[in-house]
């Protein structure tokens, strides 16, 4: 009997070292799943809250902006493909962080089963394997549902296009295919411009099909321009601008990006963590190396990687963030591990790969993922404790708590209105009751973030409207307490989550000039 299961075990060994890239996209599941459980699922942070409200409304067939809310800037392809799953009733804080996932590793598996397919095992098993080999911190980076990998989805579908007999049709999409995954988001133009330097040197297009390429992008074209027209002609409504509309040369910022490339790439180095220094070098030793052995359109790809690299330092918001994974700086390059696996597998000689070498790999790989299931509590609390600055990050246990007394206190006292004034600095930001709560609780009162409220249709619809009973969160107990003793409408519900919590009776102002009135009392002025 032992012989026959060591025979069963030597079978199914011998099967996993020859199936290619099949158990390497296993083991990124599971590698997902261990992030999403100890991380993705258990916080969330305030630019998160906007992408949940944002798939609640695509849910309910609400196109309330065509960006990030109050932004000109960041379609949120994450809310559209949750919507279809929140009608379901999903939950929200593991949906959200798996199609995140998803969207990053659909390239990378896109190009590894292309490869298997056409019998290039080596190049495949390149793409399945490097995503494994990066650091948690990238894991936790694409997790989060905030933009930073949904340009990177729409690359997928590359490899598949030029199986196509119809060269024409091929060009056509592959164009639409490059420019909306830049409308998307520019960081994909790190891969993408590299890969149609290649194409092009690689093909040849002529007349024809090079006007093809050009076509394929009008409709992304004409998607930003209808987008950015939308926010053009509704100024009022937005609260982040881009603040910039086209790209010119700062020789001071680009020097200064140079001087720290390693924080612009952090976290991005497969292996080598903590190594990014490193992975510029990389890339300039393969572009010679190519060039030698007389692939010279590889070679000018990475050149043209690199030379875009450099001209991006120019742009003010690719030295916007820190080192923290809720805002790094190497969000704008997220696309370099797809383009290092790219450049590493055109390298790779059509064969098939020794099982000596494919053992190493899955041993790798398992390790990687050990080792990063081991630390992610640690990382994942660390990186939390650590934000100081723009976003607030909660877990979300916490904010399920908080939310559901909220909506408690809303069916007590029939309220009509939650205002979370942003200036009141509560411990609970403002944005994630205005935001997220009514996607945890759907019997609360419409929320109404003010001073600050991303949602320009509720600064239009509550600031002028008269609410009689108004719920109020945050505030000084002293300055509270002299707004009670001249106006006996104000009561004093309690505290929530350590915020004091008040409530406005027979209010019959409007909500803008209240709050005006009520924060000058509290503060000293109002909104500003």
């Amino acid at each position: 009997m032992w012989q026959a299961f060591r025979n069963i075990l030597v079978h199914v060994w011998d099967r996993a070292l020859n199936a290619g890239p099949w158990p390497f996209l296993l083991l990124g599941l599971l590698d997902r799943a261990i992030l999403i459980d100890h991380f993705g699922a258990r916080y969330v942070s305030t630019d998160d809250a906007v992408v949940w409200a944002g798939s609640v409304d695509y849910a309910q067939g609400l196109l309330r902006w065509p960006y990030y809310y109050g932004q000109d800037y960041g379609p949120m392809l994450e809310a559209l493909v949750a919507a279809p799953f929140v009608a379901f009733g999903l939950p929200l804080n593991w949906l959200l962080p798996t199609i995140s996932s998803a969207l990053t590793l659909l390239p990378f598996w896109s190009f590894a089963l292309f490869h298997h397919v056409r019998g290039r095992p080596r190049a495949g098993l390149t793409f399945a394997l490097l995503p494994l080999l990066l650091p948690v911190e990238f894991g936790m980076m694409t997790t989060m549902p905030r933009g930073f990998v949904t340009g990177l989805a729409a690359l997928a579908v590359l490899p598949w296009l030029h199986r196509s007999r119809d060269t024409v049709v091929s060009a056509l999409l592959t164009g639409c295919a490059v420019s909306f995954a830049w409308y998307l988001n520019p960081n994909t133009l790190v891969f993408s411009l590299p890969y149609l330097v290649w194409l092009v040197w690689r093909t040849k297009p002529g007349i024809l099909n090079s006007s093809a390429l050009l076509a394929g992008t009008l409709p992304a074209i004409a998607l930003h321009i209808t987008s950015q027209a939308w926010c053009a002609s509704r100024p009022e409504a937005i609260v982040h601008r881009l603040g910039y509309s086209g790209w010119h040369f700062d020789g001071t910022a680009t020097w200064q990006g140079l001087g720290r490339l390693d924080e612009h790439f952090q976290w991005l180095c497969p292996v080598l963590w903590g190594c990014e220094g490193l992975l510029a070098p990389g890339l300039v030793a393969l572009s010679i190396l190519a060039f030698r052995r007389g692939d010279r359109g590889l070679s000018a790809a990475i050149v043209v990687a690199l030379a875009g690299i450099v001209a991006s330092l120019s742009l003010p918001k690719v030295h916007d963030g820190w080192d923290s994974v809720f805002f790094p700086l190497s969000r704008m390059f997220l696309a370099i591990p797809l383009f290092v696996a790219w450049a590493l597998s055109l390298s790779a000689p059509p064969v098939a790969a020794h099982r000596t070498y494919v053992l190493l790999a899955l041993l790798a790989s398992v390790t990687a993922i050990a080792y990063k299931a081991a630390h992610v509590d640690r990382v994942g609390a660390d990186q939390v404790a650590a934000q100081s600055k723009w976003v607030s990050v909660r877990p979300f246990a916490e904010l399920q708590e908080d939310a559901s007394a909220l909506e408690a206190l809303c069916k007590a006292h029939d309220v009509d209105l939650v205002i979370v004034p942003i200036q009141l600095g509560t411990r609970i930001w403002a944005q994630f009751r205005a935001y997220l709560h009514p996607t945890l609780a759907p019997e609360l009162a419409p929320t109404y973030c003010y001073g600050y409220d991303r949602r320009h249709w509720q600064r239009t619809e509550q600031g002028g409207a008269i609410r009689r009973t108004i719920l109020m969160v945050g505030g000084a107990e002293d300055r509270w307490a002299e707004l009670r003793a001249r106006d006996p409408r104000i009561l004093h519900l309690g505290h929530l989550q350590g915020d004091v919590v008040h409530l406005f009776t027979g209010n019959d102002r409007p909500t803008d000039a209240l709050m005006a009135s009520v924060l000058n009392d509290l503060l000293g002025s109002g909104p500003g």
